[in-house]
């Protein structure tokens, strides 16, 4: 929900700003490039909280992810070493060397 909130409070400081410089006169590209760049740097002292809150909840999802593949890689790995050690257990024993040279 932070990241949403964070990209239309943005998008309301951009649709403002434009506004602003249409009343000013600018059209065109030179208003949008204005718009953008304006609005960028209003952004970054305006929405610093927003930005913060965006940033802990993504790290907060990623960090879930990352245990959820650490608990399925843990899995995987004691299913795997079960299975090998099943593996070992039901192969018959062979007496003498392998190889197949004869001395």
């Amino acid at each position: 929900m932070a990241v949403v909130r964070y990209t239309l409070l943005r998008l309301l400081i951009f649709a403002v700003i434009a506004a602003l410089f249409w009343l000013i006169g600018f059209r065109g590209y030179v208003l949008l490039l204005s718009a953008v760049f304006a609005s960028g740097v209003v952004s970054v002292v305006v929405l610093r909280r927003s930005r913060d809150d965006v940033s802990a909840s993504l790290d907060a999802r990623l960090s879930t992810i990352k245990d959820r593949l650490e608990s399925r890689t843990e899995a995987e790995d004691a299913w795997n070493d079960a299975e090998r050690a099943r593996t070992a257990d039901s192969e018959p024993e062979q007496g003498g060397s392998r190889g197949g040279a004869v001395a």
